[in-house]
């Protein structure tokens, strides 16, 4: 199952930033799949764990770019990651703990921070970088 097709909407114009999403939408598809076809919980799991390790490591990425580029929205923005984190940390504590999860619950966080942090606020970020 592919839940996301990268287009040009999600493109922010940053290469690092549109880079960095791709892997994590890629991992995203990868979940996908992994829950349509009833692979293991090990496999979900794990592909989860590699999507919270390379989200935190790209919102650490993105965040000392905001610093140094002194972005007037990045408080506003550093939130959007931190209810992100939360959101698939929780998610995944459910999950590891349990037997059944409603992946789509986990779908509609990862969906909604698409439309939210990507396709709105990477690139507000992207446009003032270019513009600076």
């Amino acid at each position: 199952m592919k839940w996301i097709s990268w287009s040009e909407k999600q493109t922010t114009g940053h290469v690092d930033l549109d880079d960095a999403h791709k892997e994590l939408v890629d991992l995203i598809n990868q979940l996908a799949d992994g829950m349509e076809n009833n692979k293991s919980k090990e496999f979900c799991s794990n592909t989860l764990e590699q999507f919270i390790d390379q989200t935190r490591t790209h919102f650490l990425a993105e965040e000392q770019l905001m610093d140094r580029h002194r972005y007037p929205e990045a408080e506003e923005h550093k939130a959007l990651h931190a209810m992100l984190l939360e959101d698939v940390l929780a998610f995944k504590a459910t999950y590891d703990a349990s037997d059944t999860a409603q992946f789509m619950t986990l779908l509609v966080i990862l969906d909604s921070w698409l439309d939210r942090d990507i396709e709105a606020a990477d690139k507000a970020l992207a446009d003032f970088i270019a513009a600076g």
